[in-house]
C-alpha cells in the first residue's frame, strides 16, 4: 500500500470535478475507487494510473475519446501553487463574517456570504466565457490561452454531441406501425416508444484546405482543432494546408489522441508559417486531388485571408474550377471579424462571384456558427 497525502488527495478530487464539468457521469463512489487505485501504488506509474482512471471514469465512447487529452492536460500543470492559493482562501473566509450587508429599500439585510460568493464567481466566470468566446483568437492574451483552450475544448465536444444528434434524427423515416405495437406490449399496450424506419441518409463529404502562412497560423490552429471534432462525421473529411506550397494533411488525422496528432502535422508540415501562394497552392490541389475529392457531393472549405503574393488570374481560375466541380464553395476570412471590413483586396475581388458563403474564423463564436452552416448544405 502507498501512502497518498492530503495534497494529492486534493488533485484527485479536482480532476473529478474537471472531469465532471465536461458532462462525465460521475459520483462519490468513482472518487473513492480513484483513492483505492492510488494507495495500491498505481499512482507510481503515470500511464498505469491514467488507464486505471479512464476504467473508472469513462462509461461511455465519447468520454473514453476525450479522456487522455483532458489527463495529459491536467496533470501537467502546476497545481501545486492553485491548491496553495485555495488554501490561503479558505483561511481568509474563517476570518471574514459569515453574512455580508446589503441594503434594499432603505433597510439593511443580512445575506449569508457564501451564497454571495458564490454569485459573484459565478457571474464572472460566465461573463468571462463570453469574452473569450469574442476574442480575436490572433489577440488573446498569454494568460488566458489556456482558458481559451478548455473553453474551445468544451464547445467543440458540445457540437459534436449536436451533430450526433442530428445524423440519428435524419436517419428516422416514417413511422414503423407494426414494430411500435410490439414495443408496446411490455409497457400495457401504451405506445410510449414510436418505432421508425431507418432512413439511409449519406454523411456528408468535405474538405478543408487551410492557409497556414505566418499571417494565418493562429486562425488555422483553432480551425484544425475543430475539424478534428468533426472528422467523425463526415464521410469522408480531407484536409490540407498551403501557404507556399500544398501539403495533405489527412494521413495525419487517424491517431485518436489529439496531442499526438499536432505533434505529427508539426514535424510534416514544413510550411508552416511562411509565406503565401493562394492560387499555386489551389491549382496543385486541383492537378494532384481534384478528381478524387471534388464532386457534387463535397462541400469545400477554404481558410485564407485572400492576401494573395501570387498570380491573382490563377488564383480566380482555380477558385472558379472548384465551385464548378463541388456541391458548395465556402471561404472563411479572419479578416471579415474587424470592424468596417471590406472584401477589397485583390485576392478576395477576383473570388467573391464564385462563393456560396463567405464568413468570419476569428474567434470560437465564428467557428460554431459553421455548424449550422455544415449541417445545412
Amino acid at each position: 500500500m502507498v501512502e497518498v497525502n492530503k495534497t494529492f488527495r486534493e488533485r484527485l478530487i479536482d480532476f473529478t470535478g474537471y472531469c465532471r464539468e465536461r458532462q462525465f457521469v460521475l459520483g462519490p463512489q468513482e472518487t473513492q475507487d480513484a483513492f483505492i487505485i492510488a494507495e495500491k501504488g498505481y499512482v507510481l506509474d503515470r500511464r498505469l494510473f491514467q488507464y486505471s482512471l479512464k476504467a473508472i471514469y469513462c462509461k461511455r465512447k465519447e468520454h473514453f475519446d476525450r479522456f487522455d487529452e483532458m489527463f495529459d492536460r491536467f496533470w501537467s500543470r502546476h497545481y501545486e501553487e492553485k491548491l496553495e492559493q485555495r488554501k490561503k482562501k479558505l483561511q481568509q473566509i474563517k476570518k471574514e463574517p459569515d453574512t455580508a450587508s446589503v441594503i434594499f429599500l432603505g433597510t439593511k439585510f443580512q445575506v449569508p456570504k457564501k451564497e454571495k460568493e458564490q454569485e459573484a464567481k459565478e457571474t464572472k466566470g460566465a461573463n468571462e466565457s463570453i469574452r473569450l468566446r469574442q476574442t480575436d483568437f490572433s489577440k488573446v492574451a498569454i494568460a488566458d490561452k489556456e482558458k481559451l483552450e478548455e473553453l474551445a475544448e468544451e464547445l467543440f465536444h458540445q457540437m459534436s454531441m449536436r451533430f450526433k444528434r442530428r445524423l440519428e434524427n435524419a436517419n428516422k423515416g416514417s413511422i414503423n406501425i407494426r414494430k411500435t405495437i410490439r414495443k408496446s406490449i411490455s409497457k400495457g399496450g401504451w405506445m410510449l416508444d414510436l418505432a421508425h424506419f431507418k432512413k439511409r441518409k449519406e454523411k456528408r463529404k468535405v474538405v478543408f484546405i487551410l492557409d497556414v502562412s505566418g499571417s494565418m497560423d493562429t486562425y488555422s490552429y483553432y480551425l484544425l482543432r475543430y475539424v478534428m471534432v468533426l472528422k467523425k462525421y463526415f464521410k469522408s473529411l480531407e484536409f490540407f494546408t498551403f501557404s507556399t506550397y500544398l501539403t495533405h494533411v489527412t494521413p495525419l488525422l487517424r491517431a485518436n489522441n489529439e496531442q499526438q496528432i499536432l505533434k505529427q502535422i508539426g514535424k510534416n508540415v514544413h510550411s508552416w508559417s511562411s509565406g503565401t501562394k493562394i492560387g499555386e497552392s489551389l491549382t496543385e490541389f486541383l492537378a494532384s486531388y481534384g478528381s478524387k475529392f471534388l464532386s457534387q457531393k463535397h462541400i469545400v472549405v477554404v481558410l485564407s485571408d485572400g492576401l494573395e503574393t501570387g498570380s491573382v488570374t490563377q488564383l480566380r481560375e482555380a477558385v472558379r474550377t472548384i465551385r464548378r466541380k463541388c456541391k458548395t464553395l465556402v471561404w472563411l476570412n479572419p479578416l471579415k471579424g474587424m470592424k468596417g471590413y471590406q472584401p477589397i483586396q485583390k485576392g478576395m475581388v477576383n473570388v467573391m462571384p464564385h462563393l456560396d458563403a463567405f464568413e468570419s474564423a476569428h474567434n470560437l463564436d465564428s467557428l460554431l456558427k459553421l455548424e449550422k452552416l455544415l449541417m445545412d448544405v
